[in-house]
């Protein structure tokens, strides 16, 4: 049984396999102050989804907040569409997932920076995991005019698409690490594993994660 209240500009779409979140107006724009709450009970799976990729419109510090929290023995797959930071946008995102003893999550972000032929806004990206009540991860990403040196050779560089695939929780068994051209995958204590991975567009990006995900060097 699942229970849904949603109002502007999102809501929710459930379909065979997967309940989708479907934007219902342009945002976030302005000083847009968006919020999501979702719960996974005791022993059930939700699988979250996403109709089209969200863009961070013009903005003078819009943010949307992610509260998730997984019961015992529950599972949630969340994987939406890519996040567009826009030239003129000042948005924030903040998650945090809180798992219960027993509960599995996957977690998959795609970042793009800037639409066609442009450079991003300001973007602060933060996301937070606990498993039993334990820290797992805190991960962050800034970018844009208020992040001096995320383009450079240390950071992003000329990569203008960045993602991460999390899994977490019961029945985990995490690989040693491993790396590759624009990717990285690691084991996390909780138990959990992270890949991460730039690239300079999408479809690149995710190439790069698939390889991450699978642990093997990119093919010559």
């Amino acid at each position: 049984m699942s229970w849904v209240r949603d109002a502007p500009p999102m809501a929710f779409r459930a379909a065979p396999g997967a309940v989708y979140l479907v934007g219902t107006a342009a945002s976030p724009v302005g000083d847009d102050q968006i919020s999501l709450q979702v719960t996974v009970e005791r022993g059930a799976r939700l699988t979250l989804r996403s109709v089209a990729s969200t863009i961070a419109w013009a903005s003078t510090g819009s943010s949307f907040s992610i509260e998730v929290r997984v019961e015992e023995g529950g599972t949630l797959d969340w994987r939406l569409q890519p996040l567009v930071a826009s030239g003129g946008c000042d948005f924030s995102q903040r998650a945090h997932v809180s798992l219960a003893p027993g509960a599995r999550l996957r977690w998959a972000e795609e970042i793009v920076l800037g639409r066609y032929g442009e450079g991003p806004g300001r973007l602060d990206l933060r996301l937070d995991v606990d498993v039993d009540g334990r820290p797992l991860l805190r991960h962050g990403l800034e970018v844009g005019p208020a992040a001096p040196g995320w383009d450079g050779p240390a950071m992003l560089g000329a990569s203008r698409a960045v993602g991460l695939v999390l899994t977490a929780g019961d029945g985990e068994h995490a690989s040693g690490a491993a790396a590759g051209t624009g990717w990285a995958a690691m084991p996390l204590d909780g138990p959990g594993a992270l890949v991460q991975a730039v690239a300079q567009d999408l479809p690149g990006l995710r190439q790069a994660l698939a390889w991450a995900a699978d642990g093997r060097a990119q093919p010559s």
